[in-house]
């Protein structure tokens, strides 16, 4: 990139000085958390350019050895087509601004993409954005035909399962080495963008100019990514009963596997007598509406795994939660545990862990009887016959 000039009264213009960022933190963090547009969306993409909205800032990622928060992205947004996006920070001088922070971004990416959910993700929108309201604001303003939470980050969910993602290397300048690997990533990967943003800081008479910059995409990148960029926007519509069981039958899944899916999917109805409630959105969705009407206790994934939505029954996190709701959610847990033979710590009790499906298909038929015994309804004692 050229050096950059100011053309004031005198006609002559004057070439501003180049500032070096010496904080990763206080500089670069800093300086896009609170200009998320430095992200040059227009650059992007001309014709629908990302409308960005931050997930979270430091967003811990999973170590698959142990399903513990082992290291964090500087910043997780999600643009107006539910794509997800991932930012790496780092100042020129940072001699990893190579191949480690590219080793380290792609694992960032492939662990994230199997332990991010739509419902943790939402969670953490809807603290970013300032509340629920601020947030269906946000996805009526910017986000087409997606309107409803739920709905939105579903989509997210899949694009994530789908690796259609974002990687954005957030930089004051790049060496040519990382602009190499870029270039090389770019033209090997079919659904994941990957970009460089150089974000150059000058002085001048009137203030600090930021100019960002995009690195990464060439036409041919761009040719070879518009499939999976197409199915980015239609990936919100499937939806329902249908959408799900069609997924689920193209996924790949053993027949001893495919078998305790259809178990479980045929004891719905004995599920709902008990009490419970089952809704078909991207996923299908467990609710017990005697206890907590509008959010879900489980769900049931595309891929046959089995989401735990402990994070929506967290007196800390939610209002309305009170001894009845933490009663159940506790004895769903506790019976999951015994059942499976593991064990969730504090932290996964108050999230939205994930059992696999080669963990629970074994033992589908105790886990019908757990969602049975946990939907029914807790009798409470009669007064008069105290």
């Amino acid at each position: 990139m050229s050096d950059v000039y100011l053309l004031g009264d005198d006609p002559k213009a004057t070439k501003l000085k180049r500032l070096r960022c010496r904080d990763e933190d206080e500089e670069l963090q800093t300086l896009l958390l609170n200009n998320h547009d430095l992200l040059p969306s227009k650059q992007i993409d001309a014709a629908d350019p990302p409308r960005w909205l931050l997930i979270k800032r430091e967003m811990p990622v999973p170590d698959p050895a142990s399903g513990q928060e082992r290291w964090s992205i500087d910043f997780l947004f999600v643009d107006h087509l539910a794509v997800p996006t991932l930012v790496e920070c780092k100042r020129c001088d940072d001699t990893r601004s190579r191949r480690e922070v590219v080793a380290q971004m792609l694992e960032y990416a492939a662990n994230g993409q199997h332990y991010w959910t739509g419902s943790e993700l939402a969670r953490l929108a809807t603290e970013a954005a300032g509340g629920s309201e601020a947030l269906t604001r946000w996805l009526q303003e910017s986000s087409g035909t997606l309107k409803s939470i739920d709905e939105f980050f579903s989509a997210v969910e899949s694009n994530l399962r789908e690796s259609r993602m974002r990687l954005i290397f957030f930089l004051e300048e790049s060496p040519n080495e990382l602009r190499s690997l870029v270039d090389f990533l770019n033209k090997q990967l079919n659904a994941t963008e990957v970009y460089l943003v150089e974000a150059r800081i000058y002085d001048s008479a009137a203030g600090r100019i930021v100019v960002p910059w995009l690195f990464g995409f060439t036409e041919q990148a761009r040719v070879a990514k518009r499939e999976s960029r197409a199915e980015v926007v239609r990936v919100g519509g499937e939806r329902g009963e249908e959408a799900f069981l069609q997924a689920l039958a193209q996924a790949d899944i053993d027949a001893e596997s495919k078998a305790a899916c259809d178990l479980l999917l045929d004891s719905f109805p004995h599920i709902q007598d008990a009490g419970a409630h089952w809704s078909w959105g991207v996923n299908a969705l467990l609710f017990l509406p005697h206890l907590l009407p509008k959010r879900c206790l489980c769900a049931l994934l595309r891929n046959g795994d089995l989401e735990l939505d402990f994070g929506y029954w967290s007196a800390s996190a939610y209002k309305d939660i009170g001894p009845e709701q933490i009663a159940a959610v506790s004895r769903f847990a506790n019976g999951l545990e015994q059942l499976l033979g593991i064990s969730f710590n504090d932290s996964q009790r108050a999230k939205f862990p994930r059992i696999r499906l080669r963990q629970w298909a074994p033992r589908a038929a105790d886990l019908i009887a757990l969602l049975r015994s946990v939907s029914v309804p807790a009798v409470k004692p009669d007064a008069t016959s105290l």
